[in-house]
């Protein structure tokens, strides 16, 4: 707004030029009237306006170089009003030359005005441009930031959407969790009972172990006895063998005697092998129901982890792998302790080592310590499975054992067959006939028959 009031101060700046381009005109006829004096203090008063308009000039004030000249010449048309026609010609020439100056100097300041006025114009322009812009930048900048806050509503409003949609999951999932603990809970529960049932179990078959070893370490020392019999009645035949002259009465009594008591012991011997068979077909054949209960609760186990989560893969995995092992270890309990079934519940049985089972809140540290106790798990199982692969093979070793002395038994019991027959035979005949002769064969008979089952039935019980 102020450079707009600035061209009316120029054409006021410009009107006293033509004043004194008017005085020029005028002046021949006053400077005729001025004095010596006059004229000299007319000049000390024109370099004092010099002075004054250099110095106006040089600090570019325009307005106050027109209003001083504007009073220059007004005192210099006072003056020459006043001193009329005292000037003389020379004073007039340097009055003229002085004027001329001064309109010189007048055109410079007019130019000078000009270029200012110019670069005003410009600045103007630049001025009204750079606000222009200014204006549309400001206008741009107020278009952004209204899209801008259009698109912070938009995501504040996703962000409550996501906010409300993971709060709902994470209900759901808190609810899981919540069932999964109970899950938990009662399969703890139930690993509790199992392994009290499995140590319950354990004792028993410890029991009945060392039942069976006590057994076995006296069917030895019996074994070791006929041993030492047979010896002492081998002796007493080869000492019968060259007194049986006067002692054939006496010896063939005593013989027979000795052969009733082997028959009876032959006896006994059959009836403990025929309970032996017994017991292990009553083995076998809880071995074959305990496969088929495993199978069953194997499909229930199975349907059962259907349903669950991919969190409780790997441990069903594992349980199915322990449960294979418990039914293995399950026939050789059934097998120590002589027909009694092992509870189903074993099978099912998730072994932490003796390790308390503790209670799952789902924290990462809970997670880390089911994780060891599943680690401390296949390592127990895996130790399992190669107890239970040594037992296997034990228990191969027996029954083929079995089978080797069954087979040797019914050998025994044809020749035995065989040896009553003889014995039979040569009962009828007279005692005159080689009756020491005759009698040897039947002794000969019986010792080769304990001979032979008495060892075959000590390493079938070792």
């Amino acid at each position: 707004m102020d450079g707009l009031r600035l061209p009316p101060v120029i054409e006021e700046v410009m009107d006293p030029a033509d004043d004194i381009c008017d005085l020029k005109v005028e002046r021949p006829g006053i400077v005729d009237m001025l004095t010596a004096k006059e004229r000299e203090s007319l000049e000390e008063n024109d370099e004092k306006e010099e002075k004054e308009k250099e110095v106006e000039v040089g600090n570019g004030e325009k307005g106050q170089q027109e209003e001083q000249g504007e009073e220059k010449e007004v005192k210099v048309e006072e003056e020459e009003e006043v001193e009329g026609g005292m000037l003389e010609e020379d004073d007039l020439e340097e009055l003229r030359s002085q004027v001329l100056q001064l309109v010189l100097e007048l055109e410079e300041a007019r130019e000078v005005s000009q270029q200012h006025e110019e670069s005003f114009i410009e600045l103007q322009g630049l001025l009204e441009d750079e606000r222009l812009a200014s204006a549309h930048q400001a206008e741009s900048f107020t278009r952004q930031i209204q899209r801008l806050q259009a698109q912070l509503h938009s995501v504040q409003e996703e962000m409550d959407s996501l906010v409300e949609e993971k709060e709902s999951e994470l209900g759901e999932v808190q609810e899981e969790l919540r069932s999964a603990q109970e899950e938990v809970l009662v399969l703890q529960h139930a690993g509790e009972e199992a392994a009290a049932e499995r140590e319950n179990d354990i004792a028993s078959l410890q029991e009945e172990l060392c039942r069976l070893r006590a057994e076995l370490q006296r069917l030895r020392t019996t074994a070791q006895e006929y041993e030492l019999e047979i010896t002492t009645l081998r002796a007493e035949i080869s000492l019968k063998s060259m007194r049986r002259e006067g002692e054939t009465d006496g010896e063939v009594s005593q013989l027979t005697a000795e052969c009733h008591t082997i028959s009876d012991e032959c006896q006994t011997l059959k009836d403990e092998n025929k309970q032996l068979s017994h017991k292990l077909q009553q083995l076998q054949q809880q071995r074959a129901g305990s496969n088929d209960v495993y199978l069953a609760l194997r499909g229930e186990w199975d349907e059962d982890q259907k349903d669950e989560g991919v969190g409780q893969d790997e441990e069903s995995v594992k349980a199915g792998g322990y449960m294979t092992l418990s039914q293995t270890q399950g026939g050789q309990t059934q097998t120590g302790q002589g027909g009694r079934l092992v509870d189903a519940s074993i099978q099912k049985n998730i072994s932490f080592d003796g390790k308390p089972i503790t209670n799952w809140n789902g924290g990462p540290s809970e997670v880390f310590s089911l994780r060891d106790q599943l680690r401390l798990a296949e390592e127990r199982a895996s130790q399992v499975q190669r107890q239970c692969e040594g037992l296997k093979g034990e228990l191969a070793e027996l029954q083929g054992l079995f089978d080797f002395s069954q087979k040797e038994r019914v050998e025994l019991e044809q020749e035995l067959r065989h040896c009553m027959v003889e014995l039979e035979r040569l009962g009828g005949r007279k005692s005159q006939e080689s009756e020491g002769g005759w009698n040897l064969v039947p002794v000969v008979a019986v010792a080769a028959l304990v001979v032979l089952i008495v060892p075959s039935l000590s390493r079938a019980f070792t």
